[in-house]
């Protein structure tokens, strides 16, 4: 679902990139400092990782280069495809991204399941990475950050990151045996079993190309189908402008605008959570989205919101980041306790 909205999205970019083009004549502007970025060095860079990527992959991992090679060009699609889904529901599928390229692969006759789970583990990282990169963006224009400086440092939390996850495995799979056990087909006491919404669908993936199941690359047409159609249709009718004058004239108007946006025709980036996600945790999910909108209009009544605030540095918006660091915090301590607790005896 969510690669089918993406299409339709990602064709809209398409275009008015295009459009720019026709613009080329106009002189450029003077870009801000969290905007201006050198593209021959960037376009250098990214080569650079893309041929390193896949020698490494083939010269340490044994893996075919055309699989490869079709991995990294997938990560240029996934990338604008998971961006559009962390901008517009806070969710970064990255599963979905391992999980389509693998079937992908699969259609272009990739069986070994060692081969698929590395060549997408290239989008996994690379979509992951992308996405907080995306994010940081975002915090480079709140404070005025000098994009040049703000990447450099990201690439140093990268290198740190790609030694820390191998240490951080490590110890991970010593503390925890139970992550080396095949949970779908032997027997694990409900106390000890580990539950990852990502894990089961990158097993089912992998397993859905080695069993040859037909019925699973059923299913994901349907869905890219339903994701397709209903961005369509949102496209269509919330833009029409029959549909806005109506929406603004009738004391209906809005509230039928929230019917069709949450029940009748929801974002495919939005609605597919709910397909692989336990339903408390997308309850929950979904009142953290309720409560800060509800206390905005409220605010906005009594006029007490600073209109030159973006609304995602509003006080509701600070305080509710605020509880998610704290929760984190705690999490992490309970964590930590646990997995020492775990190695000592």
């Amino acid at each position: 679902m969510i690669l089918g909205a993406a299409i339709v999205d990602i064709s809209l970019i398409m275009w008015q990139w295009c459009q720019r083009l026709h613009m080329a004549g106009v002189p450029p502007q003077e870009q801000p400092d969290w905007k201006r970025v050198n593209m021959i060095q960037l376009v250098v860079w990214v080569i650079f990782w893309a041929v390193a990527t896949v020698l490494a992959g083939h010269l340490i991992f044994g893996e075919p280069i055309l699989y490869l090679a079709l991995s990294v060009g997938l990560v240029f699609v996934f990338i604008l495809v998971n961006g559009i889904s962390l901008g517009i529901s806070d969710s970064n599928p990255i599963s979905s991204a391992f999980v389509l390229t693998v079937f992908i692969l699969a259609a272009l006759g990739l069986r070994d399941p060692v081969t698929a789970l590395t060549c997408a583990s290239i989008l996994l990282i690379a979509c992951a990475v992308g996405g907080d990169m995306q994010q940081d963006r975002s915090t480079g224009w709140r404070l005025g950050t000098n994009r040049v400086i703000q990447f450099r440092y990201q690439v140093g939390g990268i290198l740190m990151g790609a030694v820390l996850a191998v240490v951080l495995a490590r110890v991970f799979m010593g503390a925890y045996p139970v992550l080396k056990i095949d949970q779908l087909t032997q027997h694990v006491p409900d106390a000890e079993r580990w539950q990852s919404a990502m894990t089961y669908k990158i097993v089912g993936a992998i397993r859905g190309i080695t069993s040859q199941q037909p019925h699973v690359i059923k299913a994901l047409a349907i869905g890219v189908a339903i994701g397709l159609v209903t961005e369509i249709l949102r496209k269509s009718i919330f833009k029409w402008g029959l549909y806005q004058k109506w929406l603004q004239e009738s004391s209906w108007g809005k509230k039928m605008d929230f019917v069709l946006h949450v029940f009748v025709i929801p974002s495919p980036y939005a609605s597919s959570f709910g397909g692989f996600v336990d339903l408390p945790t997308t309850l929950w999910w979904a009142l953290g989205g309720i409560i800060p909108d509800l206390s905005r209009k409220v605010m906005q009544n009594k006029s007490q919101m600073n209109s030159a605030l973006p609304r995602d540095m509003s006080s509701v918006s600070l305080i509710g980041g605020g509880l998610i660091a704290g929760d984190s915090l705690g999490s992490l301590a309970v964590g930590i306790t646990t997995l020492v607790g775990r190695l000592v005896t």
